[in-house]
Formats: structure tokens, C-alpha cells, sequence
């Protein structure tokens, strides 16, 4: 670091290195993250963000920016992940009697998965019992 007008060997330029985080391909979170009921069941729906070429207001959803859409979808009761679901569509049932059997108040996370990074931030989504 130092001035334009010294060179690089000046006793005031000091030579740096600097390591960056690398999370310039990482999915943004998903947005948006909604339970309805439906029936017995609970549909879960987000929406998908975008990197690459998602300033349009003319098109109808982003452009997916990836190889294929993809999430990972989990359900967590505290610190215990008690399913995890790779889902290929924005959109999830949580079904009466898995609901049944998991529910002591759950948390959904949500997270965009890239295929050059994997997956994303979590989207959270308390549900209570």
C-alpha cells in the first residue's frame, strides 16, 4: 500500500497480502418464506432470489443463475435436524403425520443450493406446536 507516485520499492510502500471471504457465488437466501394451511398438511413456499441478471421488472421470476434450481430444506427441533429434503421446486408439503410426529415446535430453514458452491443462507420459519 502506498501512494501511485512511488514505486513499488520505496521504504514507504508496503507490500500486502489479503485473503477474501470467496462468497461471490453464493446463493442469496431465499425470500419470503410461507406456511399455509391445507387441509391437515402445511404448504411451504419462498421465493427464489438471483445474482445474475435480476434488475428486470418485465419478466415474470428472476432468472434462475444456476445449472438447475435446487434447495435444502430442513426441519430442525433445536440443535436436531429431523428431515432434510432436496427439493427441485419452491414449494414443500409438510404432511399431517410427519407434522405429527416431529411437532414440539419446529423451525424451517430453507437455503439456495449452488452447484459451484453448495448450499446458501437459511431462510428461517419458527412454527410453533
Amino acid at each position: 500500500m502506498g501512494l501511485a507516485s512511488r514505486s513499488y520499492d520505496d521504504q514507504l510502500v508496503q507490500h500486502v497480502e489479503r485473503a477474501f471471504a470467496g462468497v461471490g457465488l453464493r446463493p442469496y437466501m431465499p425470500a419470503q418464506l410461507r406456511a399455509t394451511a391445507a387441509g391437515g398438511d402445511l404448504r411451504l413456499t419462498w421465493l427464489r432470489r438471483t445474482r445474475i441478471d435480476g434488475d428486470s421488472w418485465e419478466a415474470p421470476d428472476v432468472p434462475l443463475g444456476e445449472e438447475r434450481e435446487r434447495y435444502l430444506l430442513r426441519v430442525r427441533s433445536g440443535a436436531a435436524i429431523l428431515r432434510e429434503e432436496v427439493l427441485s421446486a419452491p414449494e414443500w408439503a409438510y404432511g399431517a403425520a410427519l407434522r405429527a410426529a416431529d411437532w414440539a415446535g419446529v423451525v424451517i430453514e430453507v437455503a439456495q443450493v449452488s452447484a459451484s458452491f453448495g448450499p446458501g443462507p437459511f431462510a428461517r420459519l419458527e412454527l410453533a406446536p
